[in-house]
């Protein structure tokens, strides 16, 4: 006996109250193991991208002003508060290791080595513009999905929610395509799929983490 011959002979209700229960529960699952840590990975996120922002653009001030006043008594005050961010907070953990290890340089040595310290301010620009653009491209997204106009939020919404069903439906075309490919083809060909696959997989991770 089949499946769908048990399903047939089976009470409607008791068919019905399974499925839902079934649904319930993929709901549920997907609620625990991807909504909720994606939810608590975002937040940490927030804090310690924000937090980073902060800190780089403290250090940058700093050094700007040791650029200015490469040598007296301004020079050594921009120095000792580049020692205290440091020193406290574990404001130093927001740092990156080269520019953590050239500030540190910058900091402690007398004679400022106006070469180290223009690079480390390059550096830290490339990665503030990196975060500000990231900053850039969700308030770009906020203003694009979000207006105050009814009809616009409405179209905003509508716009988005085709590109996620698009989205969707290439992805589920490319699974399914591949799907059959595997099951008519041979040994040799099967070998071929999985390891264009796990390429694929490979790739698309790398391309997530950018």
């Amino acid at each position: 006996m089949d499946i769908i011959t048990i399903i047939k002979e089976a009470n409607p209700n008791v068919v019905i109250f399974l499925l839902t229960t079934f649904v319930a529960f993929i709901s549920w699952l997907i609620k625990s193991l991807v909504e909720k840590p994606l939810a608590e990975s975002k937040n940490t996120f927030t804090k310690y991208f924000d937090k980073r922002i902060e800190i780089l653009t403290e250090v940058k001030t700093r050094l700007n002003f040791i650029a200015y006043f490469p040598e007296g008594e301004d020079n050594l005050e921009y120095k000792n508060q580049l020692q205290t961010i440091l020193l406290t907070d574990g404001k130093a953990a927001y740092l990156s290791k080269e520019v953590y290890n050239n500030v540190l340089r910058i900091a402690i040595d007398e004679k400022t080595n106006e070469t180290l310290l223009l690079d480390t301010v390059k550096m830290i620009d490339e990665e503030l513009y990196l975060k500000i653009s990231k900053v850039q491209d969700e308030i770009e997204f906020y203003r694009r999905f979000s207006n105050y106009s009814p009809f616009r939020r409405f179209f905003g919404i509508t716009v988005l929610s085709l590109q996620y069903v698009i989205a969707l439906t290439i992805v589920f075309s490319i699974l399914t395509y591949m799907t059959i490919l595997f099951i008519d083809s041979n040994l040799y060909q099967r070998i071929g799929i999985i390891v264009a696959g796990i390429l694929g997989i490979y790739l698309l991770d790398k391309w997530l983490k950018r």
